[in-house]
């Protein structure tokens, strides 16, 4: 991986899942992280958290305008890699999979929505967590459970920064397991959110149907974001002539 914006991020999709094929072989435990708008704008001023997405296996782009950006500055064509891509691409395969977080119910429509397309979910199960604050949770405790599942696949819904977090500090209790913190993955598998068909160029807007289903959460993202961009592309674009230098 390279660095983009002071994050290591996979941009080609091939070699991001070889990456998570091996670990995945290997039984070697780690966290992939999905790099968004929100994800990119919390680690430019929060050292801690971008440490931790740094310490991730691999991480990919849920941005088309920030592969664009990317893009732009290195003179190259990026494409993004979005979180529910990610969950379709595993959640039908025949690999030991944990839903954590998120709720109940939506893991069970997961569940109900293979059996309706005829794939066989008893290789899915789903393991509560206690609506907590990041420091309030038992991660030695959780890992015990985990580990006693053995998934190859963990799949953490808590939202960003919170299931990054999460990822980072449950890591060293597990024993196996490769975890994604993918956000509202759930909830576009099992429809509650769409994916958008509008796109203009390169850009794809999934955005757009969560700000309208979510105008609130959505907005605190979206404008710090828009507000970031330039210092986003100025600092880039300073670290691309001076390679040797982080900035």
């Amino acid at each position: 991986m390279n660095k983009y914006f002071n994050i290591y991020i996979e941009f080609n999709h091939t070699t991001f899942y070889s990456i998570i094929e091996e670990s995945i072989r290997v039984e070697r435990p780690g966290y992939v992280c999905i790099i968004d708008g929100n994800v990119l704008t919390i680690s430019q001023t929060n050292p801690i958290y971008l440490n931790v997405l740094n310490e991730a296996i691999v991480n990919t782009c849920d941005g088309s305008s920030i592969a664009m950006m990317a893009g732009i500055i290195h003179k190259q064509k990026y494409r993004a890699l979005n979180g529910p891509e990610i969950f379709n691409n595993y959640i039908e395969k025949n690999y030991k999979q944990l839903l954590l977080g998120g709720t109940v119910s939506i893991s069970n429509r997961i569940k109900a929505q293979l059996k309706q397309k005829g794939i066989d979910s008893d290789n899915i199960l789903i393991l509560p967590l206690p609506f907590l604050k990041i420091d309030d949770f038992d991660f030695e405790r959780i890992a015990y459970e985990i580990n006693l599942i053995k998934p190859d696949i963990i799949w953490v819904s808590l939202g960003a920064p919170k299931q990054e977090i999460f990822m980072n500090r449950i890591l060293p209790f597990l024993d196996k397991g490769v975890m994604f913190g993918i956000g509202a993955a759930f909830n576009f598998y099992v429809g509650d959110l769409k994916m958008t068909t509008f796109q203009l160029g390169g850009l794809k807007f999934i955005w757009l149907n969560r700000l309208i289903n979510e105008p609130k959460k959505l907005t605190k993202r979206i404008i710090p974001y828009l507000l970031t961009i330039p210092f986003l592309f100025l600092n880039e674009l300073k670290r691309k002539k001076r390679p040797n230098q982080n900035i």
